[in-house]
């Protein structure tokens, strides 16, 4: 059994699939802490949010099957989460519909109407970029650095950096365009 990181139970699981021990509430923590932003990170991803709210509830659960083997948990879920997107994505047709927030643990609520635009917003210019442009600036809006981004997704820190150049330029136009289109 791999050591536990810092801060992490070194606690023994007695059956595959379930934590050890004392690991549920190190986990219920950790759940409440990630799974709005894990959420959030998914709809910059263009997951509708009811396909948003069910990759990130997914990613928790085989975080909580692999608890007590996993040395980065952040880190884990959202690539476990990305990857089930992208192949949702891969294999599902496309249903152009408006969604209307739902009261839900880990979606607003919709007297949040200003909040909930204002993300609505971010989606649209994230969607408009090319998809590691996108990636990587949804990333950094949930706090996340470069180097932190360039370890998740295995690429050069200097890739991290010139993507999220990329972004921003990319989205500043896309935001200007927008600007003088609207009447």
């Amino acid at each position: 059994m791999p050591a536990p990181t810092a801060g992490r139970s070194a606690a023994v699981s007695l059956s595959p699939g379930v934590p050890a021990p004392g690991c549920e509430q190190e986990f219920a923590c950790f759940y409440r802490e990630h799974i709005r932003r894990l959420n959030a990170y998914l709809l910059y991803q263009g997951a509708s949010a009811h396909l948003a709210a069910e990759l990130a509830q997914e990613a928790m659960i085989t975080a909580f099957e692999r608890w007590d083997t996993i040395k980065s948990p952040k880190a884990y879920v959202y690539a476990v989460a990305y990857k089930a997107f992208i192949r949702h994505a891969i294999h599902a047709a496309e249903l152009p519909v408006a969604e209307i927030p739902e009261p839900t643990v880990v979606l607003p609520y919709p007297e949040e109407a200003e909040a909930w635009l204002q993300k609505q917003q971010v989606i649209e210019v994230l969607r408009a970029l090319p998809p590691r442009q996108s990636q990587v600036l949804a990333l950094t809006l949930d706090g996340w650095s470069p180097a932190e981004i360039a370890a998740l997704l295995d690429i050069d820190s200097s890739a991290v950096r010139s993507s999220l150049m990329k972004a921003r330029r990319n989205a500043d136009e896309y935001r200007r365009r927008a600007g003088k289109e609207d009447p």
